[in-house]
């Protein structure tokens, strides 16, 4: 790899992923829409090039962002899609270089790559939350006018008229959900761009198979302690809200790994599969048993031998 072409990928990398994070062009529905792949560039780069390719790329990225839209979303991109495209894929060539032992470990790999991302998620938004503004109260009160604001000027108002009340609502909320947003925003753009690495030859090492996804031991008893975390008063319990929605999001697609597993070999297993996601990403519907599915597993590995 030259210097030439590293530097290229990284400016591309960057460019494409600044324009695609919705910052530079808040009113462009589209952008938004693919805001979900804004580290896939990124990553492709690190993956398929080297970590600091994507390093390059995401301090560009972070650069445009500040030119064009100010600090605040400067900070964005470089905290929630650089710094962590950076991070997954110089962890990802250091568990999966190595040819020995595998494919057995790639499963806890991976799920300890999950582990490390959704904290480092969970602790950035909770320090930026608290450097925005210390007071927990205060920043809730915030949002409170803010989504009333929003609600009034677009005339969302609930059947029942209680606008207060479903401002209250989504106050609470919206900080786990925007977590949980950009969990799944890195778990979707890092399994693609490893498969858009390994398709084009560039991918270093064998692409690990998803479908063995295992949360690391003691996943279990982290969650339970970020649900009591989760019940306490300001940010140590906004803290455990966003490790609550992310390792709720983990133990999601170790329930979706069981599945691909365990129904090889069945005659109706696409039109199974894509019933059962269709249903996940538009309704969310067996979301809850999907996680039940996860943590069950995570306790007697129905997976055992079937791979």
């Amino acid at each position: 790899m030259s210097l030439a072409q590293a530097i290229l990928v990284a400016l591309l990398a960057g460019f494409t992923t600044a324009l695609l994070s919705g910052l530079l062009t808040p009113l462009a529905a589209p952008i938004l829409l693919l805001s979900v792949l804004a580290p896939a560039p990124l990553l492709i780069a690190g993956f398929g090039w080297h970590p600091l390719v994507a390093a390059l790329g995401g301090i560009l990225a972070g650069l445009i962002a500040q030119l064009a839209a100010g600090m605040p979303a400067a900070l964005v991109v470089s905290g929630m899609l650089a710094i962590p495209a950076f991070g997954i894929t110089a962890r990802a060539a250091q568990v999966f270089l190595p040819a020995e032992g595998r494919p057995g470990r790639d499963g806890l790999d991976l799920g300890r790559l999950a582990l490390l991302t959704i904290m480092y998620v969970a602790l950035a938004m909770a320090v930026a939350a608290f450097l925005f503004q210390p007071d927990y109260a205060a920043l809730q009160a915030q949002l409170r006018r803010a989504l009333e604001l929003a609600a009034r000027r677009i005339g969302a108002e609930p059947p029942g008229g209680d606008l207060q009340a479903l401002v209250e609502l989504m106050a609470g909320l919206i900080l786990p959900l925007s977590g949980l947003v950009n969990v799944l925003t890195l778990a979707i753009s890092a399994t693609l761009a490893m498969q858009i690495a390994e398709r084009a030859g560039r991918l270093a090492y064998p692409r690990p198979d998803f479908r063995r996804f295992r949360l690391p031991g003691g996943a279990l008893i982290l969650f339970g302690l970020s649900f009591f975390l989760a019940l306490s008063p300001g940010y140590p319990g906004l803290f455990g809200e966003l490790v609550v929605v992310g390792l709720a999001a983990a133990f999601t697609l170790q329930g979706l790994a069981v599945l691909h597993v365990r129904t090889l070999g069945m005659a109706a297993r696409g039109i199974l599969l894509t019933a059962i996601w269709a249903a996940l990403v538009i309704f969310g519907l067996p979301a809850l048993l999907l996680i039940l599915l996860g943590m069950i597993d995570h306790l007697a590995d129905f997976r055992r031998g079937r791979l």
